[in-house]
């Protein structure tokens, strides 16, 4: 069973970070690329450095990560939502690093529930 407040705190971490968080440190190695959806900032600018298409798509996962504890998804679902936004997130660093300390929490839950289910 999710814990609730525990998607609530991943729900905030989540949009504070890809919506609001302003920072001048840039993980990207590579070029932004050129579409208008997918742009991101680079350089040293205090700015918030999460391109339209990662602000809007980070929403489907919060909502997941939230209705997880009203109707059934499965934590495996949720895990490989979670490493599927990481590999989209090559396209800008910054994205994925945000997305790290979830995938760990996540991954752990997961875990937990394999064990649990070995038990069973």
């Amino acid at each position: 069973m999710p814990v609730l407040w525990l998607s609530i705190l991943e729900a905030v971490y989540l949009s504070y970070t890809f919506h609001f968080l302003q920072t001048s440190v840039d993980f990207n190695i590579i070029d932004s690329p050129s579409n208008v959806f997918f742009k991101h900032p680079i350089g040293n600018a205090k700015v918030c450095r999460i391109c339209p298409f990662g602000q809007y798509a980070i929403v489907i996962l919060i909502g997941m990560l939230i209705l997880r504890n009203f109707i059934h998804i499965p934590p495996s679902v949720v895990l490989g939502s979670i490493l599927l936004a990481m590999l989209v997130s090559l396209i800008n660093l910054n994205a994925m690093v945000y997305l790290i300390p979830v995938a760990l929490i996540e991954s752990y839950r997961f875990l937990a529930h394999l064990q649990h289910e070995s038990r069973s």
